[in-house]
């Protein structure tokens, strides 16, 4: 691929510090690795025989590591439609039925792969150059995210409570899956890291649960899982383990939650609940989005962060985006009746980077730009950015914080000119270099309009592409194994 170099950057997110924007610095990329940042005269002194291949005149334009979306689900982005008919949020089990398992189990490969690939060329359009993908059918989804260029975290989603007509596997088959993936596909060297995943914790019996944690520890990769997302299901757990001080402490007793485990959502999580997962070093992706949208509730991300707890940012549905996911992050809390309101301005900003690459043990590789680290960048034209007005270069030598504040407050909905993963600009000059991305977004619309006219027939039907197990919420010995 030879020496690309983003010369004479106007704004370069170094690093997701206070003082982490420089001006003025270029970024040279050999291969799939960063080879140097600093003045272009310095890159010329120090390498004099490394003439670059490629020139990006960045002048005009931000220059900043990939995003990292700690938490999507790449295949969902027709699901909302299932919000037209009748759902409760408060009734976790039957709403799971109707807004979730349905539009996924009336997937197929061919529209998951269409529909996974629409979700990865918007995450890229957007920033984002890595994404955890949350998924059933995982081959087909590993398949979407190679052939889209993305950096990937495949997470092949298993429960026990209910089994897809797309996706027909018991825990045992979920397990041994899980198992092929990683032999498979994990390798972090070459653009995919493989997570063990089980769904949530209230629809995965402990069985479950257990050979999950064992092939965590067996493979040396994370553990995640759905974690604190609705009051309902908080309420429940607790009553099921109430004799052991309640759910939380039932599962910090039995070992789930270690430095090896990422939390998606952690929006009902409680102070004394907080402190603990600051111990145990597990990390919480922020949601903020879907935690608005969906649960009416939102993560005590300040009092995380006072706690020391690692936090990431997601995005958690395949047609939002991290950028706007920061936008939300920045703004949310402030306003929530809270004794804890405040973050630096930077935070977002390290959620969306350096905070989701450290809880998939990807931040010696990803997150900043710095030499050695993989060539993972983004650039933004700010001649196409009146909305980022008014960042200017003075406030770098001012008070050079303040340019996060004014990028993230803008930032919802902002696209790239430049895409770099892997050293590979999938991306230039705001255009896809190789991905047919009209093709991709045509086929899902096709997809969508087809799925809303055969969940309609199903209901018509009194039937639906999922099927109920066991209960939600229930203990392994009230469960025979005749019927998993």
């Amino acid at each position: 691929m030879g020496i690309t170099l983003f010369k004479n950057c106007k704004f370069i997110f170094v690093k997701p510090e206070p003082d982490g924007i420089k001006s003025g610095l270029s970024v040279a990329v050999e291969d799939n690795k960063i080879l140097f940042v600093g003045t272009e005269d310095e890159y010329r002194a120090q390498h004099p025989g490394k003439a670059p291949y490629t020139v990006i005149d960045c002048c005009d334009k931000i220059v900043m590591p990939g995003l990292v979306d700690g938490h999507n689900h790449l295949c969902n982005t027709h699901m909302n439609i299932s919000r037209a008919f009748p759902y409760d949020y408060g009734h976790i089990s039957e709403h799971m039925l109707t807004t979730i398992h349905d539009p996924y189990g009336w997937l197929t490969r061919e529209s998951l792969y269409d529909i996974s690939m629409t979700s990865a060329i918007n995450a890229l359009k957007h920033g984002t150059t890595t994404v955890e993908n949350s998924t059933i059918l995982p081959d087909t989804a590993y398949e979407a995210m190679e052939d889209s260029g993305i950096r990937g975290i495949l997470a092949p989603q298993m429960a026990s409570s209910f089994r897809l007509d797309s996706d027909n596997l018991n825990w045992k088959q979920y397990l041994e899956k899980t198992r092929e993936c990683i032999e498979h596909y994990h390798n972090p060297d070459r653009r995919m890291t493989v997570a063990v995943h089980i769904h949530d914790l209230w629809d995965c019996l402990e069985r479950l649960m257990d050979g999950a944690m064992e092939l965590s520890e067996q493979y040396n990769t994370r553990f995640v899982t759905h974690f604190w997302e609705f009051k309902n299901a908080v309420d429940r757990a607790d009553e099921l383990w109430k004799e052991e001080g309640g759910a939380f402490a039932h599962y910090m007793r039995k070992g789930l939650i270690t430095s090896k485990s990422v939390l998606f959502h952690g929006s009902m999580l409680r102070e004394h609940e907080i402190e603990q997962i600051a111990k145990a070093g597990a990390s919480v992706i922020h949601n903020p989005d879907i935690n608005g949208s969906n649960c009416g509730n939102c993560a005590y991300v300040p009092y995380m962060l006072k706690m020391g707890v690692n936090v990431g940012l997601g995005s958690d549905y395949g047609s939002l985006d991290v950028m706007s996911a920061m936008k939300l992050m920045q703004i949310l809390h402030k306003i929530m009746p809270r004794e804890e309101r405040e973050f630096p301005y930077h935070k977002p900003f390290y959620a969306a980077t350096l905070g989701s690459a450290k809880a998939y043990g990807l931040d010696h590789q990803i997150g900043t730009l710095e030499a050695g680290k993989r060539a993972d960048i983004i650039t933004i034209d700010l001649k196409k950015a009146s909305h980022l007005l008014p960042m200017c270069t003075a406030l770098t030598r001012v008070k050079p914080d303040l340019l996060y504040f004014l990028f993230l407050r803008n930032c919802a909905g902002t696209t790239t000119s430049e895409t770099m993963v892997d050293g590979k600009l999938l991306r230039r000059d705001g255009e896809f270099t190789e991905l047919d991305e009209e093709k991709f977004v045509r086929r899902s619309f096709e997809w969508t309009e087809r799925c809303m006219n055969d969940l309609v027939a199903k209901k018509e039907q009194g039937a639906h592409y999922a099927r109920i197990i066991h209960p939600d919420f229930v203990r392994d010995e009230e469960i025979t194994y005749d019927i998993l």
